[in-house]
């Protein structure tokens, strides 16, 4: 619910500035936003039908693609490796179901790029590679070079959206390790993936956090959860004692975009963190709920990632709630197997860092959090009239008007001296603009321009 309490900080400031018309338009989104998160806060999670044919993304992490480790006609089992790692970032990819390999094609994602993509055609019997499931105390023998191993080998990234392979994360070095960050703040609207995690696999986040407390070493662990979600300070708790885990609970403020790791930083440590420095400099690491539970599966269970928690939500939307979906699940299939028939506007993500989908055989991928159907609204833009808004809301204390002028104007180079590098894609500047300007295209597009043309030099 982030973006509800950043709404209510928005419209405050509108009041301030007496902008009637502007006031009654946020009030009703302020309203319409509030009822977002309870719509799929308490459903049971579920496990969606698995599709006949998945599109399994060699990219689907930071980094260089996997390499295809099997061709056309190859039999594979359910969590056997078709991808293998490559290049000093990257991260393996599993097969999801048995089947066999149909083709291995340059297929369309969520971010409106192709790559390399296995499509799997599932037989529906789940035969299984052999898996390894370890107990607590072999967690107590075990040396850390082969938990690396092991979260490598299973394909583990960051499942708050940066998708960083987590092996990478963790080689600290000799670095010491103040505080671990457990991020269970979502800050997105409608989202409750990281919420239902956190619910129903609450012992699997402990026994998770006990594998990394042997990698990392930290002097604290604190996991961070939004005040609107305090229930689960109790569960948390309780389990704490149960697993004799030191773990610090620490409420968080619903603000957008708390979630975002540089604020959570900051708010729990008192640390500022730059954008592009590393938060191990200052001595902090940050890991997502879903992450720690992925670390679980991997160790406990043997199972690398194929599979995720994801909110599918929205006012077009028919049987709503948060779902176990395996990685290469085709759009179409969800949108066929929840019975949705309008389908006007569909978002990967959150509503306002989401990415819209084009094209309905788009997979679900590790970063794939939320499927939202939204109902379209005519946008009329207009030209900024410098009223600062933007400016007021940025959490990262940015101009972003400026990035738009430089932009429309051709001027990249000054988007560079105006921080651009700093911003980090959340969007309450667009959401406020009164002008609707499209302020989020001017930075992604501009970024992309520089990136191309530092890449030419």
């Amino acid at each position: 619910m982030a973006r509800n309490t950043s709404i209510k900080r928005i419209i405050d400031i509108l009041l301030n500035k007496n902008v009637d018309e502007i006031e009654e338009k946020k009030k009703k989104s302020a309203r319409k936003y509030q009822s977002m998160k309870p719509m799929t806060k308490n459903t049971k999670l579920k496990e969606l039908k698995d599709a006949s044919l998945l599109y399994v993304p060699l990219s689907q992490h930071i980094g260089s693609p996997a390499i295809p480790v099997v061709e056309i006609g190859d039999y594979v089992k359910k969590y056997e490796k078709i991808g293998e790692v490559s290049g000093n970032i990257s991260a393996n990819i599993h097969s999801p179901v048995s089947g066999d390999v149909v083709d291995v094609v340059e297929h369309l994602v969520a971010n409106g790029n192709k790559v390399k993509t296995v499509i799997i055609a599932n037989d529906f019997k789940n035969k299984e590679e052999n898996l390894v499931k370890r107990e607590l105390r072999d967690l107590k023998l075990i040396k850390k070079d082969e938990i690396f191993k092991i979260i490598k080998e299973a394909g583990i990234v960051g499942l708050g959206g940066a998708q960083f392979p987590t092996y990478i994360k963790y080689d600290i070095k000799f670095r010491k390790v103040e505080t671990l960050i457990i991020n269970g703040a979502e800050c997105e609207p409608y989202l409750t993936s990281d919420y239902s995690v956190m619910k129903n696999y609450t012992r699997e986040i402990f026994r998770g956090l006990k594998v990394i407390q042997k990698l990392l070493n930290p002097k604290e662990i604190v996991i961070g959860i939004e005040a609107e979600n305090s229930e689960l300070v109790e569960k948390f708790e309780e389990m704490g004692k149960e697993e004799e885990f030191d773990l610090k609970i620490q409420l968080l403020p619903t603000i957008y975009p708390q979630g975002s790791e540089l604020q959570l930083i900051n708010t729990v440590t008192g640390k500022k963190v730059r954008k592009g420095e590393l938060p191990l400099e200052k001595g902090v690491v940050v890991s997502n709920v879903s992450t720690v539970k992925a670390i679980y599966d991997a160790f406990f269970e043997g199972k690398p990632l194929i599979e995720r928690v994801v909110t599918v939500s929205g006012e077009e939307a028919r049987n709503i709630g948060n779902y176990k979906i395996k990685f290469g699940t085709p759009l179409y299939h969800i949108v066929k197997e929840l019975k949705i028939q309008n389908e006007e506007k569909v978002i990967f993500g959150g509503p306002m860092m989401g990415m819209e989908i084009f094209d309905s055989r788009v997979p679900v991928i590790k970063g794939t959090s939320g499927i939202l159907f939204l109902s379209t609204e005519e946008i009329e833009r207009k030209n900024c009239i410098s009223c600062g808004y933007c400016v007021e809301v940025c959490p990262m204390n940015l101009m972003p008007f400026e990035f738009a002028d430089c932009y429309e104007k051709g001027k990249y180079e000054q988007m560079v001296k105006a921080n651009i590098q700093n911003c980090i894609e959340c969007g309450a500047c667009e959401f406020v603009c009164p002008s609707r300007v499209p302020l989020i295209e001017s930075i992604k597009t501009g970024k992309a321009i520089l990136s191309e043309m530092e890449e030419n030099k």
